[in-house]
């Protein structure tokens, strides 16, 4: 049967129809036992206004695709009864544990899906580690710095958000997020005296739950990605690999991954080809080396993926790795895909891998349309509790989304679901996208991770790849689509 490829983005169903989405958000909402999640900040009110009336509020909000602002000045406040003043002063509380209510949002958001004759209990689960730029207009922001933004070659003001997403076999949610600014070169965040004078300060108590997150500013990401992964497991999510790119993959976070949870997971990352060195039948080598001694005698060749390949079983700074070098048809370069489990196979780390890049459709969606990174508000704590609720926000349209599109009546239909059901977003981009990508980066000698990650972080080009898959889900093009997928 053709696979339904009409909407690259898993969420652009229910958001094109704002209205469907406004009572399904409000259903789904329900289920989640909001009041339940929240009961430890019921002391936190606004005007006598409870938090989770106005959560709700603003979740519903920013689905209308309007500001605060916005929604108020210009008679848009059926929702709500009191002034803006209320959600501002909710959002720039220190106090409040907006970390806790995201995770919080995750573990029910699992609840759910098992309690409700899910068929994911066999499906590999894992977590994606990832980062996004948050370009910001102004320099008077709380913190903010400089960042060097990869799609233009250019540094801008604004934040880095490094996120931990939660695959879970049909769905990706984020479980938790940090923010980061980079020192540069001068160690002054690339901003003079006078434009650092002109952001907002504010004084917190030493106490306050938002000082953990200013520390998080400054440290290094694979640091902060390791306690996210920690908290997570403590939380009850489990997983078997924790998915990153060659920006994350390091002999740090590897040996953090393989103490949690007893070793129950493992690390599967690209892995930058430079001077680090792996230990191969007793000799130090890197990445060079290795590729120069073992390629001819070594090498194998798959059929299914069309590349070069040199298996290669190594200690990695005490670890045990596998690695696997490809290089693509046409291609002049090697790629290193990494992977603590010695058991996988080429193809199966391969396929696994691109699960990953479901956290870019995820940074696609909520900057598209639940306006991520693109909140005015200068306090700092305010930014937090702006992401929290795009994260939120996100995982209840998931929900909506996930129940629409691919659940069943039961237990009797689980047999016919497994012919039935709607290919996942992964499957989609294995299938048929990478088909054709990977063509046209052998012929051109392209990188395909990074080509993936520039793709889907342009809005030009996302727009153009949602138009190709609207083509070729039309009757006329199924003949044309499944020659592709073939």
């Amino acid at each position: 049967m053709a696979s339904k490829l009409n909407k690259l983005s898993e969420l652009e169903d229910v958001l094109c129809n704002i209205e469907m989405t406004h009572r399904g958000v409000l259903n789904f909402f329900c289920n989640f036992k909001i009041g339940r999640i929240l009961k430890p900040f019921d002391k936190v009110k606004s005007k006598g206004f409870k938090m989770s009336n106005l959560v709700v509020t603003l979740c519903l909000y920013r689905i209308k695709g309007f500001t605060i602002w916005a929604m108020q000045k210009l008679g848009n406040n059926e929702l709500f009864e009191g002034d803006e003043n209320c959600f501002y002063r909710l959002m720039n509380n220190p106090r409040i544990k907006w970390r806790e209510i995201l995770m919080g949002f995750s573990r029910q958001f699992v609840a759910i899906t098992q309690n409700n004759c899910d068929s994911t209990n066999h499906e590999v689960k894992c977590f994606i580690i990832d980062d996004t730029d948050l370009i910001k207009t102004g320099h008077t922001f709380e913190f903010i710095g400089r960042i060097f933004n990869h799609v233009i070659g250019k540094s801008l003001f604004g934040f880095k958000l490094l996120a931990l997403g939660y695959w879970d076999g049909k769905s990706l949610i984020a479980t938790d997020f940090s923010l980061h600014r980079e020192k540069g070169k001068k160690g002054n965040y690339g901003i003079s005296k006078k434009e650092k004078m002109s952001q907002f300060k504010k004084k917190r108590d030493e106490k306050a739950v938002s000082c953990n997150r200013i520390e998080e500013l400054d440290l290094k990401k694979t640091e902060v990605a390791a306690s996210m992964i920690k908290r997570a497991v403590k939380n009850g999510l489990k997983a078997t690999y924790v998915l990153m790119d060659s920006w994350f993959t390091n002999d740090t976070i590897i040996k953090a991954v393989r103490t949690i949870d007893d070793g129950a997971m493992h690390v599967l990352g690209m892995c930058r080809i430079d001077k680090r060195k792996y230990k191969v039948y007793g000799k130090e080598l890197n990445a060079h080396q290795i590729i120069t001694r073992m390629e001819r005698k070594y090498s194998k060749y798959s059929r299914k993926h069309k590349s070069q390949y040199i298996p290669v079983v190594a200690d990695y700074k005490g670890t045990k790795v596998k690695l696997f070098f490809i290089r693509y048809r046409n291609a002049k370069d090697w790629t290193l895909l990494l992977t603590t489990n010695l058991e996988l196979s080429f193809v199966q780390s391969l396929e696994l891998y691109q699960i990953r890049w479901t956290i870019e459709v995820l940074f696609k969606e909520c900057k598209q349309y639940l306006r991520l990174g693109t909140c005015q508000n200068t306090d700092f704590d305010g930014q937090i509790a702006d992401a929290t609720l795009v994260f939120i926000t996100h995982t209840i349209l998931t929900l909506q989304r996930r129940f629409d599109a691919y659940e069943t009546m039961g237990d009797l239909f689980r047999e016919a679901q497994q012919n039935l059901l709607e290919l996942t977003l992964w499957q989609r981009i294995l299938n048929v996208f990478l088909k054709m990508l990977k063509q046209l980066l052998d012929i051109f000698n392209m990188d395909i991770d990074e080509t993936m990650k520039r793709v889907l972080q342009n809005k030009k080009s996302y727009n153009q790849l949602i138009e190709i898959m609207k083509a070729l889900d039309k009757k006329e093009n199924i003949d044309f689509f499944d020659k592709i997928a073939a």
